[in-house]
Parts: C-alpha cells; structure tokens; sequence
C-alpha cells in the first residue's frame, strides 16, 4: 500500500529542553569564551606572570588592563588557555607595557611615584597625548629625571608621528611644544617675545645668521623688520614659512646689529 502522505497541517514535534540539552552539539561550533569573565579568574596569574603587582592596583583595575591585553592578543580564538596567554603576553611586551600605560593613566585621576616611573618609562609615542599630565605628575614628586626622560620621548614621537621638524623649546619647561602663537602644548604657558629671545639668546643667533645668510636674505630681514624663528635657526622672511615657524619682529637694537654686519661684509 502506498504511504500515507503527512498532513498538510501537522507539524514535527518540538524538542522539550532536556532533550536539546541532551543532543551532543557540533564540534564545530564551539563556545566563545568571555575575555572579561576569563580575566577575572584569572587575574592573579596574570598579574604575577609579568610582575605588576607593585602598580598597586586594584583588583577590578587589574581585571580592566588585562581584558583590554587580552582581547587583543587572543586574536580570532573563541576559547582561552592561560600558558598560552601568558607566553604572548611575555612575547609581546613592547606592545602590552604601552598599553598598561595607557590603561593606568585612564583608570587614576593621579599616579602614585611606582605608578609614574611606570608609565613614563612605557607610555611611548602616546606621550603627545599624555605628556601635559605626565609632566605635571613628575613636578608634584620633584622627579626632573623623569621630566627629562618625557622630554626626550616628546621629540622622538613628535618628529615621528607628527611633523620633522621640532617646534621650538618652551623657556617654561624645557619640551619642544610652542606653538607660533607661543603657547605651550605642554605646559600651557604663554611667553612673550621678550622672554623667548632671552632664553634662546636671540642675539647671537642673529649675528650668526647676518654673517653666514647671502646678502640679499639680511638685507631683506631687515627691510622687513622681522623673521622667522625654528628650532632649526632664523630663516628670512624671503623664505617660505613652516608651520611651526615662529614670526619676530626685530627691535631697533637688532636691526643695528644687521645694519653693522652688512657694513662689514660689503666693504
């Protein structure tokens, strides 16, 4: 006899729970562990594993630095093994010390001196970003060595992430950050013309630059009464001007100096 087709209006019976439970899923499609739920079982070793204990953190901090870490060296993997991460972690520290850095900056509204040395010794090119508060924060302990080691770390990320030239120092803390307006980007200081030539000794850089510029190029400053002053020197105002570079006007005294040395070099 010919098999009785289904009705058009019955339907295959639902699984109750137990049986969904009960039924062996794909190995395929495996479970995505949590970073963040992973992470805070795990916290201690990872705290441990790389020593930053002495961050002096707490514990839900720790927990927030290490998902951000992990995250990212977990890549595609939807589960997480802890020797694995840790061997990454130690094979990557060039990328994981910058962004505890970062993270530690972020989670405290001030650092503790531990919590500072850290982070000026890891911060890397995102000092641009930090180095106003960084520097604060070493003024507070009195720490000049570390205001240096931002200083230097200032000049490298600025000429590699932002432009090659350096601006010129600020007389007030000592980082290449003013501006041509001759505000500080670092420690929001405003100087005068006055007191940027005096920390600069303006007068002798422009001897140099009536001495060994062409002629025509001093003879055009001080037809013009000013020029433009870089990290690199004074350039004329026939020159194209950058945009870091800072526009002075020449008072009567230094216009002497230039009327004087043109003297001597045309006779």
């Amino acid at each position: 006899m010919p098999r009785s087709k289904r009705s058009k209006e019955e339907k295959p019976a639902e699984a109750t729970d137990s049986e969904y439970k009960s039924r062996p899923r794909s190995p395929s499609r495996k479970r995505f562990v949590d970073t963040e739920e992973w992470v805070s079982r795990h916290v201690t070793d990872l705290v441990s594993s790389i020593g930053l204990e002495f961050l002096n953190l707490s514990n839900d901090e720790y927990i927030i630095v290490f998902t951000r870490i992990v995250d990212v060296l977990r890549g595609e993997s939807s589960t997480l093994d802890l020797d694995t991460i840790i061997r990454r972690i130690k094979r990557n520290l060039d990328r994981v010390y910058p962004m505890i850095a970062s993270a530690v900056l972020e989670l405290r509204d001030q650092l503790d001196e531990a919590q500072l040395e850290f982070v000026t010794n890891n911060i890397g090119d995102s000092v641009l970003a930090y180095a106003p508060r960084l520097y604060n924060e070493a003024l507070r302990f009195g720490r000049i060595d570390l205001i240096e080691r931002l200083r230097s770390l200032w000049r490298h990320a600025w000429v590699l992430k932002r432009h090659p030239i350096l601006p010129l120092q600020c007389p007030k803390c000592g980082f290449n950050s003013l501006m041509p307006d001759l505000s500080c980007l670092v420690c929001g200081a405003s100087v005068s013309e006055r007191e940027l030539k005096e920390f600069i000794n303006f007068k002798n850089m422009l001897t140099e630059f009536a001495y060994k510029e062409p002629l025509d190029s001093v003879k055009r400053a001080l037809s013009y009464g000013y020029v433009y002053l870089s990290s690199i020197g004074i350039k004329p105002p026939s020159e194209s001007k950058d945009v870091l570079d800072v526009e002075v006007i020449l008072t009567n005294e230094e216009k002497n100096i230039l009327m004087n040395i043109l003297k001597q070099r045309e006779k």
